[in-house]
């Protein structure tokens, strides 16, 4: 296992930029409010994970996202936004960072 808090913390900026335009998709007036939820619990859990410093935890949980999210993504790519599937490679990149 792997717990480093400032890589965590990268890795969590990468997550809270996709769930941040997420939620502001979801407020606005014709916008999704399914994606609420979802981004929620999303940050929620990633937030948990990089105050440990559980980068591990976090790139699992990450990967889970990804097939747990789907419809997020695609409304996401529809509207020009982040999503997981786009932030991925940036995502893994912090994560296989070698000091």
């Amino acid at each position: 296992m792997i717990y480093d808090r400032d890589k965590g913390a990268r890795m969590l900026k990468v997550v809270l930029e996709v769930t941040a335009g997420a939620l502001d998709l979801a407020s606005g007036p014709t916008g999704s409010p399914s994606l609420r939820l979802p981004a929620l619990e999303a940050e929620k859990a990633m937030r948990v994970f990089a105050a440990k410093g559980d980068v591990d935890a976090m790139c699992h949980h990450y990967r889970n996202l990804l097939q747990t999210t789907t419809a997020m993504g695609e409304t996401l790519h529809r509207h020009h936004r982040m999503s997981f599937e786009s932030e991925l490679y940036r995502f893994m990149c912090i994560y296989w960072e070698r000091e």
